[in-house]
């Protein structure tokens, strides 16, 4: 055989040899990472830690919870892509996380809220 076609067919069977990947274990499950991230730490806080204090303060109905959620969420959001809002979402952010803070009157966000009472 030629060095003309050897080294051609080398190549081949080298890069052929590099694109088979063997199968790897699966490694521990890496959590996924947030739906929305505005890019401002106390708003992305503030919405990480939305549905559980809500929840915690009894705010809203629980199933009125979600779409209260994703509207501040998409709120969030717009502004953060808003340079004429951005600069004022840390304040924002801040004060609705303190705003929050006053209504859970001290419990812990994974503390549920009072019970409502039962129907009679």
């Amino acid at each position: 055989m030629s060095i003309r076609l050897l080294l051609p067919l080398c190549a081949a069977l080298l890069l052929a040899a590099c694109a088979t990947t063997r199968p790897s274990r699966p490694g521990p499950a890496t959590p996924p990472a947030p739906a929305a991230v505005t890019g401002v730490a106390a708003c992305d806080a503030y919405l990480a830690s939305y549905q559980a204090c809500h929840r915690a303060a009894a705010i809203f109905p629980a199933d009125q919870l979600q779409a209260h959620y994703q509207a501040m969420r998409d709120s969030l959001l717009d502004a953060s892509r808003d340079p004429q809002t951005r600069p004022y979402l840390d304040a924002r952010c801040r004060q609705l996380s303190a705003q929050l803070g006053q209504s859970l009157q001290g419990r812990a966000c994974t503390t549920p809220g009072p019970a409502s009472p039962a129907p009679r």
